[in-house]
């Protein structure tokens, strides 16, 4: 089964604005596919039934759930038939967390929503797949008020329109934790494991990609999190900050380097990530306490 990887800028209009919200009718049935992304995506059942393929298995999906899906995994929302008899509808909401990054709100909204979205795919074989919630009586109203708010500032593009677009996705976001916490008594062992789970997930990362040119940044969105809090959690898990294990990981390969290799020593630092042989000479003799020249004369 072939599936298609969407990615950022295919998906928002501009990189000013990484924000989209869609309706889907579901007319276009050859239009749909399996896909993943790099985004976070919160879809709302706003009507009728239909299926939901996520990993390979399908589910039924109705009026009223709201289910938020991993950047990672393939999935589509389909009808149950090709004429859409059942009169599926649903809301796409995507966005990237510097959206809302800006907004100053005490409530560490996206942490939470992180937590709840991430640890269900972390432990699959320990969590049941379900919607991330079954909405009913106000607390549906609420959310299809909000969704049908933001579709309406999407699609016309008033005055102010995008401040008033990430206001309203805070609100989303604060609502979706609220019912979230009212209808799971005791989350908090998941969201641990998630924690626990996300430091190995980035040093796993950045020994992947050393060679390239790696930013906390990069490293906070590929994850869901702000910045900030990404740093705090992998320094007190690792004794140091990001950058600085990733310096560690490039002078841990130089050196197997200048042990195994006859790469002059220009090469190698290019070849672990460097663009500035000054700085790798540095950082080599910080961390090693001899020049790179020197631990290959006493390493041969």
């Amino acid at each position: 089964m072939e599936i298609l990887n969407l990615t950022s800028e295919s998906i928002f209009p501009s990189k000013d604005l990484p924000f989209y919200i869609g309706k889907y009718y579901h007319t276009n049935f050859s239009d749909l596919k399996i896909h993943t992304h790099d985004f976070i995506e919160i879809v709302y059942v706003y009507d009728g039934k239909g299926y939901h393929i996520y990993n390979n298995v399908t589910y039924p999906v109705s009026k009223g759930e709201l289910y938020i899906i991993n950047s990672r995994t393939p999935h589509c929302f389909y009808p149950t038939d090709k004429s859409n008899s059942e009169h599926l509808v649903v809301y796409n909401l995507c966005f990237l967390p510097e959206f809302i990054s800006s907004i100053n709100i005490h409530l560490p909204i996206l942490v939470e929503l992180t937590d709840i979205m991430l640890y269900k795919s972390l432990y699959p074989d320990e969590i049941i797949y379900s919607p991330d919630l079954k909405l009913s009586g106000s607390m549906r109203t609420e959310i299809e008020q909000l969704y049908e708010k933001m579709y309406l500032e999407f699609t016309s593009k008033g005055i102010n329109y995008v401040e008033l677009l990430r206001l309203s996705l805070c609100e989303l976001l604060l609502k979706i934790h609220r019912f979230y916490r009212q209808n799971h008594a005791s989350p908090e062992s998941a969201v641990i494991k998630y924690r626990h789970q996300l430091i190995p997930d980035c040093i796993q990362y950045l020994r992947e990609n050393y060679s390239k040119k790696v930013t906390i940044e990069e490293l906070s969105n590929n994850f869901f999190l702000s910045k900030s809090y990404l740093s705090s959690l992998f320094k007190k898990a690792t004794g140091s900050g990001v950058v600085e294990y990733l310096q560690h990981i490039r002078i841990e390969r130089a050196c197997e380097l200048l042990t195994n290799t006859t790469l002059s020593i220009t090469e190698i630092s290019t070849q672990v990530g460097y663009t500035d042989y000054r700085f790798f000479n540095k950082s080599f003799k910080k961390i090693t306490g001899v020049t790179a020249h020197e631990y290959r004369k006493k390493n041969e």
